[in-house]
């Protein structure tokens, strides 16, 4: 019997060290973070519908979603339902990350980071702007929120262009919340719903599930109060495109949410007369929802208190400031956990790459000047020939006819 329990504690020590090992020739794929935003290297050719779409070919798509390492399993998941959306869900990423970069250029943190690359069994994986993301301070919340307002602006016109077989142009715009014609006038005339309108509640559908859902989960396993923010500031970048809030402060700031989703007319009648309407809805260009967004960053981000909120029964944040715990945090807030590095000294190990090397306007009084970018240690001066265009003039038909130029420039970069 002694003999016989030994040999069963050896074969379940086997066994467990065969689950553990991988066999001969094959190499484990390293743990990677979960982080979606890997999706900007992502292109449409894989994930385009096929002449002859059949069942067989989601087996494909699964096995293309599986190779998608930044992923997580809801997000997998979607992408098997919906292969189709992820080249818009990755045309999203990359116009986001240009809108930052673009926003913060001329400050501190500048929306660059330094990226780890880590090799796995599909691939190289680039973990984007992800240790800024997963920091849970002011520039995460903008980045969630930027990120989520993304997916509702590029689903939602992968749904007009009729490439997406789950959605199309919005069967009942009425039931959207607009700003009509700033003519009064004209906003009271008879019009009818013509066009397409812009699918608004199905982009924030998705955007919700494939964002939000995750959140939620990590946070009944976790009780990480940092997944409540997150979810908190995806909802505050995608109701950005709807007009989707009740929390306003001011009324400047109810014109620009307001203005968001317009209704657009075209007019019908004799001689050029306005008899009749046809309308349709349509949002706002993304830069236009990447400024308010960023206006949001500067005035409307709150820090919230890092507690344990499980006792709570709606489990809602709050706000850090004693004096203010009892103000709801409002729809149009950001909310952030950590305070802000000071962005000024390299620390790869958070992923902050520092100000040396920057340009700087060394005359300036704004976040671009050489005595705020460069965090008081001074700045490098060197002269620079530019060539430009000058003297233009338009000479007919049809043609415009430049002199070069060449100017001496005093460039200014932090030490």
């Amino acid at each position: 019997k002694m003999n016989f329990l030994i040999f069963q504690i050896f074969l379940f020590v086997l066994l467990v060290y065969a689950q553990h090992t991988p066999l001969s020739g094959t190499q484990s794929s390293p743990q990677v973070p979960y982080n979606w935003l890997t999706l900007a290297f992502v292109g449409s050719n894989e994930y385009l519908p096929r002449p002859h779409y059949q069942s067989s070919d989601r087996d494909h798509f699964k096995e293309l979603c599986r190779r998608l390492d930044g992923l997580n399993p809801n997000q997998q998941a979607m992408c098997a339902e919906n292969p189709f959306s992820i080249p818009f869900v990755a045309r999203g990423v990359r116009e986001a990350i240009r809108e930052c970069e673009n926003k913060f250029k001329f400050e501190r943190w500048n929306c660059s980071s330094r990226d780890e690359v880590t090799e796995t069994r599909h691939g190289k994986f680039q973990d984007i702007l992800g240790k800024t993301l997963r920091s849970a301070n002011k520039e995460a919340a903008f980045l969630s929120a930027i990120m989520a307002a993304s997916i509702v602006h590029s689903i939602t016109k992968g749904c007009n262009t009729g490439n997406l077989t789950e959605c199309g142009c919005d069967s009942k715009p009425g039931m959207q919340r607009y700003q009509a014609d700033s003519d009064s006038a004209m906003s009271r005339d008879q019009f009818s719903w013509g066009g397409c309108s812009d699918n608004v509640p199905y982009g924030i559908r998705y955007a919700r599930r494939f964002l939000d859902e995750w959140e939620s989960q990590q946070f009944d396993e976790t009780k990480n109060v940092a997944h409540l923010v997150r979810r908190h500031n995806n909802f505050v970048g995608r109701e950005v495109p709807s007009f989707n809030f009740i929390h306003l402060i001011s009324f400047e700031c109810f014109k620009a949410i307001a203005q968001n989703i317009r209704r657009q007319c075209r007019c019908h009648g004799v001689s050029g007369s306005c008899e009749f309407k046809t309308c349709w809805l349509q949002m706002q260009k993304f830069s236009q929802v990447s400024d308010l967004l960023k206006k949001r960053y500067d005035h409307f981000a709150v820090q919230v208190e890092l507690e344990d909120v499980t006792r709570k029964a709606n489990k809602r944040l709050r706000r850090k400031e004693r004096t203010e715990r009892k103000i709801p945090l409002r729809g149009n807030e950001m909310a952030y956990v950590h305070r802000s590095p000071s962005y000024c000294e390299k620390n790869l190990t958070a992923g902050i790459l520092g100000t040396a090397g920057r340009e700087c306007i060394h005359n300036s009084y704004s976040s671009e000047s050489c005595d705020l970018l460069c965090c008081g240690r001074g700045y490098n001066t060197r002269l620079e020939i530019r060539q430009t265009q000058c003297e233009c003039k338009f000479v007919w038909c049809c043609e415009v006819k430049c002199k070069t130029c060449t100017e001496e420039v005093a460039v200014h970069t932090c030490k």
